[in-house]
């Protein structure tokens, strides 16, 4: 009868270990992995500070021959210097502008977000990350701000991006292809909440052209921005007031919101 119960205790020890792994983390806690219906851990993506910590040397180890924990301080030191030169390269890079491209991990087997553009904008000790599902307008060339103005507690602003054609599906027919994306932000810096517009002004993919007759980024920011571009017969004209930024894209000649 003890050897039945033994069988048994030793049974449903071995279906809990199918079901959860415990891993140590970089800071020696313990936590549980995530397992798939086979019992086979599923990788998740490491942020910057877990890939750190998997390169820096052991701060204590134990001494083989006395079985004593030893404590290497200068280890210590070097480590937290290189923790803190992370902790304030991802504070620069979370508190500026920029815009990038995101895709799936291929090594990860667990359900993940398609390919994307994310935009981040900062104001002063507040950033808010901006992303949108883009498969053809990939990692850009040029990303700019080309206007910013605060008036109360909103942020405007103007983002320009243009990235040479990356898609798959057309054949190669738009290998010297551009697409350029206009962006009027309205953010609330203090609520960290935005109204994102998009105007497609250029895509050789959705067949857009754009007409407009000066250079956007060598735009003066002091006169009514003008943009112009067509799509197959249709042809839309829309007008950005520096002096009016709260009206957003307008629509030429209208003298209403485009949006």
């Amino acid at each position: 009868m003890y050897r039945l119960l033994i069988i048994a205790i030793l049974f449903v020890s071995f279906a809990m270990n199918g079901q959860t792994k415990t891993k140590k983390d970089p800071k020696g806690k313990t936590k549980v992995a995530k397992v798939d219906s086979t019992g086979a851990e599923i990788e998740e993506e490491k942020t910057p500070e877990e890939l750190l910590e998997l390169t820096l040397p052991l701060e204590t180890e134990i001494d083989a021959m006395t079985g004593k924990k030893v404590f290497y301080k200068e280890r210590k030191l070097r480590n937290d210097s290189l923790r803190n030169a992370l902790r304030i390269e991802q504070r620069k890079k979370k508190m500026s502008f920029w815009v990038k491209t995101t895709y799936p991990n291929p090594k990860l087997k667990n359900k993940q977000l398609p390919i994307q553009l994310c935009i981040n904008i900062a104001n002063k000790d507040t950033n808010l990350t901006y992303c949108v599902n883009d498969s053809i307008c990939k990692d850009p060339e040029i990303k700019k701000v080309i206007y910013e103005k605060v008036v109360g507690d909103t942020t405007y602003m103007l983002i320009f991006i243009q990235a040479y054609t990356k898609s798959k599906s057309d054949g190669g027919v738009c290998n010297a292809g551009k697409e350029q994306k206009l962006y009027f932000v309205r953010w609330n810096p203090k609520t960290n909440v935005a109204k994102w517009k998009l105007k497609n002004i250029n895509s050789c993919i959705k067949t857009i052209t754009n007409m407009t007759k000066e250079k956007i980024t060598e735009w003066d920011k002091t006169s009514v921005l003008n943009v112009s571009y067509h799509r197959g017969s249709t042809f839309y004209d829309i007008k950005f007031d520096p002096n009016k930024p709260q009206l957003g894209f307008q629509t030429e000649g209208g003298g209403g919101a485009a949006e």
